[in-house]
């Protein structure tokens, strides 16, 4: 199944909070992972999570910024691969650039690693190296038309650093109140519009893939997987021509940076405020690393493993757990994505415990000051 929605994140925030039943039914239909991007003055901003419960999702919902910026967030449903965030769209094209959700299955398959999603292979063998090449390809009309081509009924969503955002097939959703819907099934749309009535238009599309079967919006998509509908390409864009950039800067860089104390990192540890320690690490990552190594104890959860991280993750993940401090300092200064990296993975990737002092690897005099 899977479902994307697109929009203002304030009014995607909103509606998936305040719309009564909304996100429960969502989350019943598509339960494993959920992920959302949007565009910042300090480029693309991706957050995944692996959701234990309807509590966990609506935590998550909360931390959509407020204001008018566009988002993209993706509600999985495995068909293909593990349920870890490995497979928890969206997923790089270009990291730390452009990235893309997905909505479908591919008639690619997943035969060379079936332990990776059909998207993930996907990237890999048709998108990346193209992408890489001319980032701005996914923007392209003719491009996009012939991705709609091959792809059939199957729904993408590309967002680069900038927040510019792509459709691909995107008459096959629905729009309402300025959002988009990438399908009418994996979701109840009667919930958020009263007067919605399945439509009959979609139904019985002939196609040809290796699949040989046919698209009806009311069907189970594990049996309907990539039925074509044939429709023309649009392309639009997430912002105007107003686009204002100094709108999307983190708020905490408009007044100043506070040095927090060990119980403001303890609260942002409990409420996997990322965000918050984000700031922190960015500002100042010897004291919040070494703070809380020297106040909190790392412990793995029963619902992530080590192995479902990525190799950089991987790596964040084993200098928590044996308080590497140095290695984590220098991790967090190496590029302008590591501190939300490593905040990542301090907040859903482990569990955090009040310990008495302990000794940790040592760092450099220099690194504390």
């Amino acid at each position: 199944m899977c479902l994307i929605i697109t929009g203002k994140s304030s009014k995607v925030r909103s509606t998936l909070l305040d719309t009564h039943g909304l996100l429960s039914d969502i989350f019943t239909s598509n339960p494993d992972g959920i992920g959302f991007m949007y565009g910042t003055a300090k480029g693309l901003k991706v957050t995944k999570t692996l959701p234990k419960n309807l509590g966990d999702a609506t935590a998550f919902i909360q931390r959509l910024p407020s204001d008018d910026r566009e988002i993209a967030i993706h509600f999985r449903w495995t068909t293909h691969g593990k349920t870890d965030m490995l497979n928890c769209h969206p997923y790089d094209v270009i990291p730390g650039f452009i990235a893309m959700m997905h909505n479908g299955v591919l008639h690619t398959g997943n035969a060379a690693d079936k332990s990776k999603s059909d998207t993930w292979h996907f990237i890999k063998d048709y998108l990346h190296s193209a992408v890489s090449s001319a980032p701005d390809l996914v923007y392209d009309a003719g491009f996009v038309s012939m991705l709609e081509e091959f792809i059939g009924n199957n729904r993408f969503v590309f967002m680069n650093g900038e927040g510019r955002m792509q459709h691909v097939n995107f008459e096959q959703g629905v729009e309402h109140d300025g959002m988009w819907f990438s399908n009418t099934y994996a979701w109840t749309p009667s919930r958020l519009i009263p007067s919605y009535k399945s439509t009959t238009a979609l139904k019985s599309y002939k196609y040809t893939n290796a699949y040989s079967s046919y698209y009806d919006d009311e069907y189970d998509e594990m049996y309907d997987y990539n039925a074509s509908f044939n429709v023309q390409p649009r392309s639009p864009s997430a912002h105007s021509a107003n686009y204002d950039e100094s709108a999307y800067d983190f708020p905490d860089d408009e007044d100043g940076f506070v040095k927090p104390s060990p119980e403001e990192l303890a609260i942002a540890l409990d409420e996997a405020d990322v965000e918050a320690l984000e700031v922190c690490l960015e500002n100042m990552p010897a004291y919040t690393i070494t703070t809380i190594l020297h106040c909190f104890q790392p412990m793995a959860t029963s619902y992530t493993h080590r192995d479902d991280l990525c190799v950089v993750e991987q790596g964040v993940y084993d200098m928590l757990m044996e308080g590497d401090a140095s290695g984590l300092i220098s991790s967090a200064t190496k590029s302008y994505s590591s501190a939300g990296i490593i905040a990542e993975v301090m907040c859903y990737y482990m569990l955090w415990t009040d310990r008495t002092p302990v000794t940790f690897k040592p760092t450099l005099p220099a690194l504390l000051t």
